[in-house]
């Protein structure tokens, strides 16, 4: 299933992103995830949105990785959420398999999102619009055949990690 066209201001966000990489491969994306984990500290929400083979997990593996590199992330789309003992401690969750934000109550989506503890990232944000906490960073990831894009929008408390990620890419 293919994710619906992101409309970043019923995210309460401006229109244009604050960062737009070319993800030419796979290497990018774990190099996009890199910079995430050296930028965000507890506490941080990032929602993550885009087609079915985006690089959604690869980025969030990247993630994890960085923060501890004997972790292995796995995909949570069956387990819907997973916690990594790094740190500061990640939450990955992946909403493709909810409908309703009954279903976020269930899982403990709440307990995690708002705890404050640790870094949140949620695949399919755009499936529960209501699990945005609004704030944060959303990355939308898009392929189209063999391209690959990601843009970055961030609330205002996160415009400086938007800067520092851009800066960590290019150097």
């Amino acid at each position: 299933m293919d994710a619906p066209q992101f409309d970043p201001q019923a995210f309460g966000l401006p229109e244009s992103p604050a960062l737009v990489l070319d993800l030419s491969d796979e290497e990018v994306t774990r190099r996009l995830g890199r910079a995430l984990a050296q930028s965000l500290d507890a506490g941080a929400f990032v929602g993550l949105i885009g087609n079915l083979g985006a690089g959604k997990t690869t980025l969030v593996q990247s993630l994890v990785r960085t923060l501890a590199p004997d972790a292995e992330a796995t995909s949570p789309t069956y387990t819907l959420l997973n916690e990594y003992e790094t740190d500061p401690p990640v939450v990955h969750v992946d909403l493709y398999r909810l409908e309703t934000y009954d279903e976020l109550e269930s899982i403990g989506y709440w307990d995690y999102a708002e705890s404050g503890f640790a870094i949140t990232c949620v695949e399919w944000l755009d499936r529960i619009p209501e699990a945005w906490p609004r704030e944060g960073l959303i990355l939308e990831m898009e392929r189209v055949d063999s391209q690959r894009t990601a843009r970055l929008w961030a609330t205002p408390g996160f415009d400086t990690v938007a800067a520092d990620i851009s800066e960590r890419l290019t150097s």
